[in-house]
């Protein structure tokens, strides 16, 4: 087993950056340890991974590590079954080579992960994600992760989690991440133990808009007016003057009509006729 030793990283190249030069300029057993280096740290590609062990696979096959190699190359199909070799392998890299991508045609070919995630959400509900992997790659697996983020929004803090591997891994986005308007982007990783990311599964939620409340309507002076002008119509006759007017009249007439015609206060008493 080969140990590799840990080089200085410049400030301006990342350790991939570093490798791939190396690489390049046929320095391919310092271009492996940078190639580890950048596994061991964490946080790459699907694509990156798959370079990396393929190249480390080729060195360790140059140096009579096949079981090493043959490990860098099972894992290199498991990303991607038609994975091809560096031109620089030699014979024995190429024999190991067949080797594990007929394991990994056996095993069911391609690792991948799937994951079911609402097609929309409403603001401030939460949802649940469900992630599925196939039995055969779960061993080489060590968590499921899950990312959670509107890209349109830099500012916005993501929503990260992860579970130990399994077939079914599920996942709740709370509530506070669900904003109005968003368009979300969900992506489901399966991580080996450094983070690094095997296989990744992205889908989108979009967020409706929060309702807007009806604005309140200033009452118009005028409706007022007309309804009181209605209420007078209404009324009619009976909500004018006229009959107290009216009233007052036949009362008066009335009275002057009883002193008119009622009898005198004085009594004519005439003396009996006598007979």
């Amino acid at each position: 087993m080969v140990l590799f030793v840990a080089l200085p990283v410049s400030a301006d190249e990342t350790l991939l950056m570093q490798a791939a030069k190396k690489w390049e300029a046929a320095e391919l057993t310092e271009a492996a340890k940078l190639y580890q280096q950048a596994l061991d740290e964490g946080g790459l590609y699907p694509s990156d991974v798959l370079v990396a062990y393929t190249r480390i696979g080729t060195v360790q096959a140059a140096t009579n590590q096949q079981n090493l190699a043959l490990s860098s190359f099972r894992v290199a199909a498991s990303i991607d079954p038609s994975f091809e070799l560096p031109s620089e392998a030699g014979k024995k890299a190429q024999a190991l080579y067949k080797k594990a991508r007929a394991e990994a045609e056996k095993s069911g070919g391609k690792l991948e992960i799937t994951a079911e995630v609402p097609t929309s959400s409403q603001p401030g509900q939460a949802f649940s994600v469900e992630a599925h992997m196939a039995t055969a790659y779960v061993a080489l697996i060590q968590d499921v992760g899950i990312t959670v983020r509107d890209p349109s929004v830099p500012s916005m803090k993501p929503f990260t989690a992860k579970k130990p591997a399994s077939e079914a891994v599920g996942f709740d986005v709370p509530g506070k991440v669900v904003i109005a308007g968003a368009n979300l982007l969900v992506r489901v990783d399966a991580l080996d133990a450094h983070g690094n990311r095997w296989a990744s599964s992205e889908s989108r939620v979009k967020v409706g808009q929060r309702p807007v409340a009806a604005p309140l309507l200033e009452k118009d002076p005028d409706d007022d007016a007309a309804a009181d002008k209605g209420k007078k119509d209404k009324k009619g006759f009976w909500a004018s003057p006229w009959p107290w007017v009216i009233g007052g009249a036949v009362v008066v007439g009335s009275v002057a009509g009883y002193f008119m015609f009622r009898p005198t206060d004085e009594v004519t008493v005439s003396a009996p006729a006598w007979r």
